[in-house]
Formats: structure tokens, C-alpha cells, sequence
């Protein structure tokens, strides 16, 4: 383990391993160990307005959103993102960019320093360095991405003035619940008396029970607000209650997390015709993330369960994409034969598969995968081959998706 000191202070990979090592579960849900460092560095309230995002899916790209509109409106604006796909410096952003080495260092170093031998998780540590990096930037606007549930997130221990809960579906059961009720109870968790709330669509009873035993009145996608179709396959309808429809072109975001985004903000900006054009160009690695190469379309995309893999499929429709190669690694304790079935059951030519292992703590490889995918066969040796067989295997023009994981869009670094 390296040593606490000079050597460290502007090394971040060096930081990175050291805070790896601080506790040795790299999940421990609570809040008792975040909030005594939380208070001691004074960062309980770490800008004048803090939102929470929570979701199964769909958070990262409705930050990124809401970041975008509010640096269009001149707002000094922190925001977060987990995980990270190639650099830790994703995960905090500062106006709109990654924070730098030096900055992340020092909050490291600050944290390490206040929490003497209280254990702190990675997560942890990251979020206690975002938030020391937003106050140090005094930022006006400070945008929380809750990593894992809700109720027992390290950033639930900050009070936000708005609560966004993106989506509810199964994921990280062994920790959140087996159903989407109990799933929605945890996510549920972030909101407070006199919020601001904006809910996705397809809430789960628990959500309206929290929303209810809080005296809350949400924004609903689908009463308050909503994002439909135009009809021509590249465009579609911004609709606030009482206001003119905005027609918005298609664009790497989903209408949906666009919706959310605006309404979460719209105390602080104007939300007119030309705020929401220029937040939809938003681009983001990983989600719904189109590119040419080798004459075919790519469409790589982080959705990793089957709820994230039926709305995914659901956007490829509604812009006319039909996927003709399917390249997929995915992290162990998912859903891989949910995962498989949400996609196939979209889709009605069977289209062919390929698995390639995926990378980090929790990887499994391209074989254990097609194994639960009930594909045997359809395995590659690495992203690289898998690529080329894909190539191989369509014709110029056809699309071919890559997807399944954050591991499976850190395989192509292009996309950097």
C-alpha cells in the first residue's frame, strides 16, 4: 500500500489504489461513515441549489442534460456520473468538463487526512471528492447521480431541492429488492418534504406511497409532461402542461431523460425552443452512441439489464435502426438470459449474437456468457475479433450493436 504524503498529491492513479485498499467490501450500504466526514469538511450543502438523480437506468444521460441547460444559462454547474468508462475523472465534472488530476488529488488528500481510521468505501471517497471539488469551484448548481438505490446512497445523506427518479426496473436485486416495488421503495429514499420531484414513467406503487406520505405533489411523465412521437421517424414532441409542443430532432439522448431534464430545471432557466434543441446534441459515450466505421453503422449502448435492454431496442425503433449483428459483454450477477430474451423479443428476424468477456472485479468471461445466453458457439476471443466478424457477417450500410455493459463500450477505445 502506498504511503499517505508529498508522493501522492499529484499522482491520482496513485490515489486510486490507495483508496481501493481502505475498506475491504467495495459495496457497504449506509450512511453513518459518509455523513461524520461529510460534516466534518462541511460539505453538507455544496452548492446554493443540489439535485439528485436516481434511477435503474437512464441518470447519466439525464445529468449530462441538465448540465447542459443550466451551463447554457450562464449557471456555474457540478455534476456527477458512475460509473467511469476509461478515467476516474469522469465520474466529476466541473462547468462542464472532467475535473483535473491536480483538483481530485487534493480532495483526496483532504478526505484521507479528516476521516483518520474510519474506513470509507472507493464510492465513497468519489463522492466526497466530487462534492469537496464543486464547493472548492463554488459552483451554483451541484448535480448528484445516485450510484446504487437510494435511501442508503452516499449522496442521500446531502438534502436536495430536487428529486429526479429516472426508471425502476430489476437490477442490483441482492441489494435493492427482488421486485420493482421494493426496487422503487430504496429509490424512492431520496426524496424530501417541499421538493421539487420528477418522475420517469412506469413508477411503481412505492414511489406514489412515498410521494403521498410526504405530502409531495410530482411532475409525472405522461400527466405534467411529455415526449412523443412526431411520426416521421426523426423527430418528436416536447409537451409541457399549459405550454406550446416543442418539436425536438432525434439525437443520441432519449426524449424521455430529455423531458426529465428540463423539467427538473425549470425553475432556474427558460425552457423554450432553442434551450432544448441544444441540449439534445448532447453527446455521451456509451449511450445510444451512433458511429460509421468499416462502411456499417455502430450503435454502441450501456444498458445492462432486461428493462434498459427493452427501452434501448425501443429507441433503435423509433429511429428506424434495424440491428443486423449483436456484440454483447456483460458483468457478473445480471440478468443475462433476461437480458438476451428483452432484446430478442424487440426484434422479429433472429439476428445474430457474438460474446466477448467482460473486464474489471466483477467480469466474466465471453463463454460463461453465451452459456447463459443459451449461444454456446457464439463467442469471440476478444472485442477486436468479434468486430471483425461482425464486418465479416453484414453487408455495407447494416448496424451492428455493441452493448451489454460499461466493460463492453470501455473495449472500443474509438469512442475516447
Amino acid at each position: 500500500m502506498p504511503e499517505v504524503g508529498p508522493s501522492l498529491e499529484k499522482d491520482l492513479d496513485a490515489w486510486l489504489s490507495y483508496i481501493d485498499q481502505q475498506h475491504s467490501a467495495s459495496i457497504d450500504m449506509g450512511l453513518e461513515r459518509f455523513t461524520r466526514v461529510l460534516k466534518d469538511l462541511n460539505l453538507q450543502q455544496p452548492a446554493p441549489v443540489v439535485i439528485t438523480v436516481a434511477g435503474t437506468n437512464g441518470k447519466g444521460s439525464t445529468v449530462r442534460v441538465m448540465e447542459s441547460l443550466l451551463l447554457q444559462a450562464g449557471k456555474r454547474v457540478g455534476a456527477t456520473l458512475s460509473p467511469h468508462i476509461w478515467h476516474f475523472n469522469e465520474r466529476i465534472r466541473i462547468n462542464g468538463a472532467d475535473a483535473s488530476d491536480q483538483d481530485i488529488c487534493a480532495a483526496f488528500a483532504a478526505i484521507d487526512d479528516c476521516r483518520g481510521d474510519m474506513p470509507l468505501t472507493y464510492f465513497e471517497f468519489g463522492a466526497l471528492a466530487a462534492l469537496y471539488c464543486m464547493a472548492a469551484a463554488k459552483v451554483e448548481v451541484a448535480i448528484l447521480e445516485i450510484g446504487l438505490g437510494g435511501r442508503l446512497d452516499a449522496f442521500n445523506a446531502v438534502d436536495a431541492d430536487v428529486a429526479v427518479i429516472t426508471s425502476i426496473g430489476l437490477d442490483h436485486q441482492a441489494f435493492l429488492g427482488d421486485t420493482r416495488e421494493a426496487i422503487g421503495f430504496e429509490k424512492a429514499g431520496i426524496l424530501r418534504p417541499n421538493q421539487r420531484v420528477v418522475l420517469g414513467q412506469d413508477m411503481p406503487v412505492t414511489v406514489d406511497q412515498q410521494c403521498q406520505a410526504l405530502g409531495v405533489q410530482p411532475l409525472r411523465w405522461g400527466e405534467s409532461f411529455t415526449s412523443s412521437d412526431s411520426g416521421d421517424g426523426q423527430h418528436w414532441l416536447y409537451q409541457r402542461a399549459g405550454a406550446v409542443p416543442v418539436t425536438v430532432e432525434f439525437s443520441q439522448i432519449a426524449p424521455h431523460n430529455i423531458a426529465l431534464a428540463c423539467e427538473a430545471v425549470a425553475p432556474w432557466i427558460a425552457i423554450d425552443s432553442q434551450s432544448v434543441h441544444a441540449c439534445s446534441g448532447q453527446q455521451m459515450p456509451g449511450r445510444m452512441d451512433i458511429r460509421q466505421r468499416d462502411q456499417r453503422v455502430w450503435v454502441h449502448d450501456v444498458c445492462h439489464n432486461p428493462h434498459g435492454a427493452k427501452f434501448f431496442m425501443a429507441e433503435l425503433a423509433r429511429r428506424y435502426i434495424t440491428p443486423a449483428f449483436f456484440i454483447c459483454a456483460m458483468l457478473a450477477g445480471k440478468d443475462h438470459k433476461g437480458f438476451f430474451d428483452a432484446v430478442n423479443a424487440a426484434i422479429e428476424t433472429p439476428v445474430p449474437w457474438l460474446c466477448v468477456s467482460s473486464t474489471g472485479d466483477r467480469a466474466i468471461t465471453g463463454s460463461e456468457l453465451a452459456q447463459h445466453m443459451g449461444l454456446p458457439e457464439r463467442v469471440a476471443q476478444d472485442m477486436t475479433q468479434a468486430q471483425q466478424m461482425a464486418v465479416e457477417h453484414t453487408d455495407a450500410g447494416q448496424t451492428i450493436v455493441v452493448f451489454g455493459s460499461f466493460s463492453a463500450v470501455e473495449q472500443c477505445p474509438w469512442l475516447a
